[in-house]
């Protein structure tokens, strides 16, 4: 029987809400309490970096609420007041619904109970007779106020030519930069010691891109009288942040795909990179996952199924009136 080859942790890296993996400096920041100052003055240093602001003690308080599980800030969506479509059911009531409007916003499919009068070239007068509904653009308060983010003032998408990558891609390229930056060598001189089809990458999303320049932009699309582009479907795929990396980030050419199990992604991913190193198929396997799920849609239905904490939820947990603010850490 053959010897296994083993393998062997050479780099990791990654950005998540404490900030940048590499370096230990994420760690660092979730253990914050308990670190020397010396030690504190680095990792404030390193999240200032990222941040892009300047690092001064005087900032050190803004690092630290503006990392970790927080309230969910602008930059994603405004928790105060989310745009929805609320269900508008109306009735004639004998006399006919009547209004205006631009000839070239008539459905395809004109309605049955619709009565349509043209008043001039460019538009038309409506009666809508008997029952019709509509949506009405509306804003709501939603529940859930708070979320692993993260630093705030990083965009990945900014640091490369992302041309509208979905938020969870743009963090996979930063990812797999980090890391082939943590190696201590340059990833040339491994790859031109390892063949391209000998380098496997495993890395996805379970939940897919769903944000609005990926799944979630296709989806919602039509039903926001938009027109879906070429770009929605293909950069939605769960396993495109494997896809992206191996082909445009290390050029390889060894197996690439996605283990996709919800939370436990990243180890079922982990566990096919060692087995292609252990078989023989591979010398070099780079593993990843990157989740971007901070949209009024893929939380609330987290927080139908109860997965999220709301913030009554929170405040009734500690004690709190209804005015005051939970300490969501």
């Amino acid at each position: 029987m053959g010897r296994q080859r083993l393998p062997v942790i050479v780099g990791f890296g990654g950005i998540n809400a404490a900030g940048r993996a590499s370096g230990h400096h994420a760690y660092a920041r979730m253990v914050w309490s308990a670190l020397p100052e010396s030690a504190r003055s680095s990792t404030r240093a390193a999240l200032a970096t990222v941040m892009g602001i300047e690092n001064q003690p005087a900032r050190e308080r803004y690092i630290l609420d503006h990392t970790l599980v927080r309230r969910i800030e602008d930059q994603h969506f405004d928790v105060d007041a989310v745009a929805w479509n609320q269900r508008l059911p109306t009735h004639s009531n004998g006399e006919p619904i009547s209004f205006s409007m631009e000839r070239k916003y008539l459905p395809d499919v004109v309605p049955p109970t619709w009565e349509i009068t043209g008043t001039s070239v460019t538009h038309v007068q409506v009666k809508i007779h008997g029952e019709q509904d509509f949506l009405l653009p509306s804003l709501r308060e939603f529940e859930v106020k708070s979320a692993g983010q993260l630093p705030r003032g990083f965009e990945p998408g900014r640091l490369y030519p992302s041309r509208n990558h979905p938020r969870g891609l743009q963090m996979t390229v930063y990812a797999a930069s980090d890391a082939l930056g943590s190696l201590g060598m340059d990833w040339e001189d491994i790859s031109a010691r390892v063949a391209p089809d000998q380098v496997s990458v495993y890395a996805g999303s379970a939940m897919g891109q769903l944000d609005p320049a990926g799944t979630g932009g296709m989806l919602k699309a039509r039903y926001n009288g938009q027109r879906i582009t070429s770009k929605f479907c293909p950069l939605g795929f769960a396993e495109m942040p494997a896809d992206f990396i191996n082909a445009y980030v290390l050029g390889s050419l060894g197996t690439t795909g996605a283990s996709l199990g919800a939370c436990a992604s990243f180890l079922y991913n982990l566990r096919l990179g060692i087995d292609d190193i252990r078989s023989g198929r591979s010398r070099v396997a780079f593993i990843g996952a990157a989740e971007a799920p901070i949209t009024p849609e893929v939380m609330e239905g987290y927080s139908a199924m109860g997965a999220l904490a709301t913030e009554k939820g929170l405040q009734k947990l500690d004690g709190l009136a209804p005015h005051q603010v939970p300490d969501f850490s």
